[in-house]
C-alpha cells in the first residue's frame, strides 16, 4: 500500500506562517539597504566628479568647474545638486558658467531617491578648481539628505586646498559634521 503524498493543511499553514515572519523582518531591512546603497552611489558620484574636475584642472593647466545642471548643457542657478551636474573646462571667461568655447567634459543626470542635495553658500551652485588644484573661492560642504533626515545624511567637504572628502561623525552623536565641525542639517520633509 502506498501512502499519500503531499502536504497537509497544517503543514502548509505552518510553512506560510514562517515565511510571513521571515518576510516581515527581511523586507524593511532590504528597503534600508536600498536607501543606503542609493545614498552612497549618489554622494560618491559627486565626489568622483569633483576629483575628476580637480585632476582635469591640473592636467589642462586651466580652470575647470563643476556646476549643478538640469539640462546637461548649462549651469543652473536654482534648484539643488540632485538635478544633476556638469564638469567643464572654463578657460574663456572663468566665472563658473558655460560660455562659447568652454568644453563640457562630463555630464551626470538627475538623481533618484534624494530629498535634498544642497551646498552651503560657497558651493551652492558650483565648485571651480584652479590649474594648481586649489578651489577658486571658499571651502564648502554639499549635503545629501533622503527621507530619513539628518541622522542618515551624507556630505562632501571641499577644502580650500581642493581636497575632497566625505564628512564623518567625529563626535559619535549620529550625525555627520560639515567642514566647520557643526552637524549637517536637512530640510524638514
Amino acid at each position: 500500500m502506498q501512502g499519500n503524498r503531499g502536504f497537509t493543511l497544517v503543514e502548509l499553514m505552518v510553512t506560510l506562517a514562517i515565511a510571513a515572519i521571515v518576510m516581515s523582518v527581511a523586507v524593511p531591512s532590504f528597503a534600508t539597504f536600498i536607501q543606503n546603497n542609493r545614498q552612497t552611489t549618489n554622494i560618491n558620484g559627486l565626489v568622483i566628479a569633483l576629483n575628476f574636475a580637480r585632476a582635469e584642472a591640473t592636467t589642462r593647466q586651466q580652470r575647470v568647474t563643476v556646476c549643478k545642471s538640469a539640462d546637461g548643457a548649462a549651469c543652473a542657478s536654482s534648484g539643488d545638486w540632485s538635478q544633476g551636474w556638469i564638469v567643464f573646462a572654463d578657460p574663456v571667461d572663468p566665472k563658473g558658467s558655460v560660455d562659447a568655447g568652454d568644453n563640457i567634459v562630463r555630464v551626470t543626470g538627475a538623481l533618484t531617491g534624494v530629498t535634498s542635495f544642497s551646498g552651503n553658500v560657497p558651493v551652492a551652485d558650483s565648485v571651480s578648481f584652479k590649474p594648481q588644484g586649489l578651489i577658486d573661492g571658499i571651502a564648502g560642504t554639499i549635503t545629501l539628505c533622503d527621507s530619513r533626515g539628518a541622522s542618515h545624511a551624507a556630505a562632501t567637504i571641499i577644502s580650500l586646498g581642493g581636497r575632497i572628502r566625505l564628512a564623518t561623525d567625529s563626535n559619535n552623536d549620529g550625525t555627520v559634521e560639515n567642514g566647520s565641525g557643526s552637524n549637517v542639517t536637512c530640510p524638514s520633509t
